[in-house]
Parts: C-alpha cells; sequence; structure tokens
C-alpha cells in the first residue's frame, strides 16, 4: 500500500506556504511529512486493483504509528538520517 518510489521529498515553490515547509523553514524541522492516500486504491502490490476500505487505511495507520514509535527509538539511526538531511 506504500510506494518509496512514489514520494516526493522535494521542495517546490507552489508549495511554500504548506506546513511541511513553513516548518522546515522557520524551526529547522526536518522530518515532517505528509502522508496521502488515494480512494482508487494500491497500483502495486498485492492490493493492486483493489479499491482502498476502512480496513486498508485503519491498517496503514496503524503501521505508520509503529514506524514512529522505531524510529523515536532509534536515536543513531535518527542521527544519521538527520545528517545525511543536511
Amino acid at each position: 500500500m506504500f510506494t518509496f518510489e512514489d514520494c516526493c521529498f522535494a521542495i517546490q515553490k507552489s508549495k511554500e506556504a504548506c506546513a511541511r515547509q513553513v516548518m522546515w523553514r522557520e524551526f529547522n524541522l526536518y522530518n515532517s511529512y505528509t502522508l496521502e492516500c488515494s480512494f482508487m486504491g494500491a497500483k502495486s502490490g498485492v492490493n493492486a486493483g483493489l479499491h482502498f476500505n476502512p480496513t486498508h487505511l485503519q491498517t496503514m495507520g496503524r503501521l505508520f504509528c509503529k514506524t514512529l514509535v522505531d524510529y523515536v527509538q532509534d536515536q543513531d539511526r535518527v542521527s544519521r538520517i538527520t545528517t545525511d538531511l543536511k
């Protein structure tokens, strides 16, 4: 349900007023993300061709929260990622 290849980490002029970019520019906050979802469903993987339903979205939310816990608990990894972004 998630594809890293479809992620865009670029800073676009047209999006300079969005919350992620304001937080980055004003507060030097590197780790602000937007999770977006299509009503149409996944285009690859086991769910390809299926419309997302509430169960899919709840699963994605739960797994995202678990990832945040892993991210916060592994401070060495966080430091490496943050350093790579600078």
